[in-house]
């Protein structure tokens, strides 16, 4: 096998079609640390649809990614707010992770080059070694 073809398989086992997943973000901040709990339904890497489910403050804010556009629902406010511009280099909910970190979905073929160095033994099984 050839690093390019290890590598998408790597996407396929990791990148589904369709996929849906709940997940948590742990929050640090200066004082104290919050997680904040969503559920996430994606299709391909074009869409993709998120809601928040915990803590209270952020339950029920939605977000849905369509191609490069992003909009996000706020129940507070009741309101949609299409994220687009210097708006996608902003914070994400607090965290480290900005909106443009949260859409990008490349392929890992994309983002690596890699070459094949052996591989070894571990447990039985047999893994490649790659840099």
């Amino acid at each position: 096998m050839s690093v390019q073809e290890i590598i998408q398989a790597m996407d396929n086992n990791l990148n589904a079609k369709s996929r849906v997943l709940t997940s948590k973000m742990i929050v640090h901040g200066r004082r104290s640390s919050r997680t904040i709990e969503s559920k996430n339904w994606v299709v391909g890497i074009d869409k993709a649809f998120t809601e928040y489910l915990s803590p209270p403050r952020e339950k029920g804010t939605k977000m849905l990614k369509l191609g490069d556009k992003l909009w996000t629902y706020s129940p507070q406010t009741d309101r949609v707010i299409q994220i687009s511009g210097h708006m996608l280099r902003q914070s994400v909910m607090g965290s480290d992770m900005s909106y443009n970190d949260m859409m990008e979905d490349r392929p890992l073929i994309e983002l690596y080059e890699a070459t094949l160095e052996g591989s070894v033994e571990i447990d039985g099984r047999s893994h490649w070694i790659m840099l």
